[in-house]
């Protein structure tokens, strides 16, 4: 008989897809067998990509099947306007396509790795939350996942811990990931004196990865709708970036800032020749230049000397900033082996699978 293994959070983006391809690779190294499941796929669009791309992901890396996508997930609702896309009508039918879904890929399987919505909250107006497709599949505890790296993560989840229980469901345990190095000695504080008292299993402690999740050039350039202005530095797109930096002082001032960034996103106008010459110098990832000002020959020249992608963006440099800060970064095919080892070496696999 399958086990399932059902993925939900309070918040949105704390990695579930990462927690769901980490689990998976472990499972099948060790030689069982593993279906992934998302009953709700949140579309980029209402009409056209229908897919969820953390589906498609998964799909095309690690779980290879002949099913279709619609039964790996059979429902689709889009992130944006979906309470005018959906209505509480269509409950059951979609309940039904998400009951049949499940029992097709889970068969002859020995886990089923079920990845919930972005929260716990989403979609409860029209009963699809997870909670709702839970009981309905006949799975009675939950894994919960928290990011928070502060005290504030004891707040969520005994606020989760008392909606379950006024839900009827269980807690399995909780699953901390991406958790700030100097927080994680206070969560096994926490553990000690508090959730444990409480009856929760600690299923895992997964530490924050900068490598992870620090953002590529090509997924800044992305976020801001810009033009890589040279070419031939388009190899450095694979660049990662760690920290950003807005050059609007002199060249001279901007120095000390400079000297200090690793893996940087230098954010200028494109007049500032100057500020990005000196630039170049220093451990940057990629240069963006705002208000879309053509950059001097010689900076292009310069750049590309050093692989160096010179962005250029169509927004003037707060409307840049805020689209950068909207960046989450996804995972690349190339971060998998990573992924496995982080799952790995931070889940206690014989509380998850007990």
């Amino acid at each position: 008989m399958v086990k399932p293994l059902y993925l939900c959070s309070l918040r949105e983006r704390v990695g579930k897809s990462l927690i769901s391809l980490g689990i998976m690779q472990k499972l099948q190294n060790d030689g069982k067998s593993v279906a992934y499941f998302k009953p709700v796929g949140i579309s980029k669009s209402a009409f056209t990509q229908k897919a969820d791309p953390d589906v498609g992901f998964i799909l095309s890396t690690i779980f290879t099947t002949s099913k279709p996508y619609d039964i790996v997930s059979p429902v689709s609702i889009p992130d944006c306007y979906y309470v005018d896309l959906i209505d509480a009508i269509k409950k059951d039918e979609y309940l039904a396509k998400i009951k049949s879904g499940y029992e097709d890929i889970s068969k002859e399987m020995d886990y089923i790795i079920i990845e919930g919505s972005p929260s716990i909250r989403k979609f409860i107006r029209v009963g699809l939350d997870d909670i709702s497709i839970a009981q309905a599949l006949g799975i009675r505890d939950l894994i919960y996942i928290e990011k928070e790296s502060s005290d504030k993560c004891i707040d969520n989840l005994f606020f989760t811990k008392k909606y379950f229980d006024f839900r009827k469901v269980d807690f399995k345990g909780v699953i901390f990931n991406s958790i700030d190095y100097d927080y994680v000695a206070r969560i096994k504080e926490l553990e000690a004196n508090h959730i444990k008292r409480f009856n929760i299993p600690v299923v895992g402690i997964i530490e924050k990865s900068i490598e992870l999740f620090s953002p590529r050039v090509s997924e800044v350039l992305e976020a801001i709708g810009g033009e890589l202005i040279n070419e031939a530095s388009s190899s450095g797109l694979n660049n990662r970036v760690e920290t950003y930096i807005i050059g609007a002082m002199s060249a001279q001032a901007a120095l000390k800032y400079l000297r200090q960034i690793r893996r940087g996103a230098v954010i200028t106008g494109g007049d500032r020749t100057d500020l990005a010459l000196a630039a170049l110098n220093e451990d940057v990832s990629c240069l963006i230049l705002t208000g879309f000002i053509q950059p001097d020959i010689k900076l292009i020249a310069a750049a590309n000397e050093r692989n160096i992608p010179l962005i250029l963006s169509p927004s003037d440099t707060y409307t840049t900033i805020r689209n950068m800060m909207r960046l989450k970064p996804g995972i690349q095919e190339d971060e998998i082996a990573l992924v496995q080892q982080l799952v790995e070496d931070g889940i206690n696999w014989e509380i998850l699978l007990k």
